[in-house]
């Protein structure tokens, strides 16, 4: 818990990269789809980053080196091959989604074990699942719609794990020093 609650300003910035960027694409939805493509490589790219600073300080375990990998691989994708998008968007999103979702769940258990009733991190995964099974079973959405769902789905998730990150930091505070 003392590792996890160290961190608990990368949960915070990874929650501000979400929010700003759900912002962005909320307030300016007829974005082209080349500047979507690259909003989400950002995003994916800096997230992964992000976690795998985690991992590599030893502050998360391999659920975060394997989710920043993961991250940085699809925002590299998304800037290799930006002509990829429509299908392959959707499905780079959806995949994502659903392996960073399963991920977190993992990091929920394992969390669980340390902070009795916590679920703020299960809820992202659980939402981020939801949010890549939503992307396959709607393939036909516009990219008005992609953005409006990318962008909520940022929010949520940056509102999730800042609430995160102030509750580890909360627990932090009030732990008895040995």
């Amino acid at each position: 818990m003392d590792v996890l609650a160290r961190s608990w300003w990368l949960l915070a910035l990874r929650g501000l990269v979400g929010l700003i960027v759900g912002v962005l694409l909320l307030v300016w939805p007829i974005v082209s789809l080349g500047a979507l493509v690259l909003a989400f490589g950002v995003w994916a790219f800096a997230d992964g980053l992000v976690a795998l600073a985690a991992a590599i300080s030893g502050r998360r375990g391999w659920d975060a080196a394997l989710e920043g990998v993961f991250g940085v691989l699809i925002g590299v994708l998304t800037f290799v091959r930006p002509g990829a998008t429509g299908v392959a968007l959707y499905l780079l999103i959806a995949a994502w989604s659903v392996l960073t979702g399963l991920l977190r769940l993992v990091a929920a258990v394992r969390l669980r074990r340390e902070i009795q009733g916590e679920f703020w991190l299960g809820l992202s995964g659980l939402t981020s699942i939801a949010f890549g099974v939503l992307m396959v079973a709607l393939p036909a959405a516009g990219v008005l719609a992609l953005s409006w769902v990318i962008g909520v789905y940022a929010m949520v998730m940056g509102a999730l794990l800042i609430a995160l990150s102030l509750r580890v930091r909360t627990l932090f505070a009030l732990a008895p020093r040995i």
